[in-house]
């Protein structure tokens, strides 16, 4: 899978993306919501996980720029600054799954390999 982290921690993304690359992924990294807009003009992805608070944009306000090259697209929250407020604001975007840091890497890679199954089944 073609995976896109948008995440401003650069400890937390380099550790994200050497972990999801060793289970067969692609990663490229973007850290702030503009740099991820610039990417995804570029490149197709089959999944987003993104930091709902980055520098520059909050999630809620990123998750429909991004769907607008593509609507059905595949997005996971991270956060580590979880309100019911928030959670209810992004689930609303159509994500996939909202997580909370630190993320749960067993509950990760099983997302994972569950989409890519699900990928590899409609080719």
């Amino acid at each position: 899978m073609e995976i896109l982290i948008i995440e401003d921690t650069q400890q937390v993304s380099r550790f994200l993306k050497r972990k999801i690359e060793t289970w067969g992924h692609k990663v490229t990294v973007a850290a702030t919501g503009q740099d991820a807009l610039e990417v995804v003009k570029m490149t197709m992805f089959d999944l987003i996980l993104v930091d709902i608070f980055l520098p520059d944009t909050v999630a809620y306000d990123l998750i429909p720029k991004l769907k607008q090259g593509w609507s059905g697209m595949k997005i996971i929250t991270m956060t580590g600054y979880s309100t019911k407020e928030v959670e209810e604001k992004v689930r609303s975007l159509g994500i996939l799954y909202y997580m909370v840091k630190p993320v749960d890497l067993n509950e990760l890679e099983s997302i994972l390999s569950h989409l890519t199954k699900r990928l590899e089944s409609s080719l």
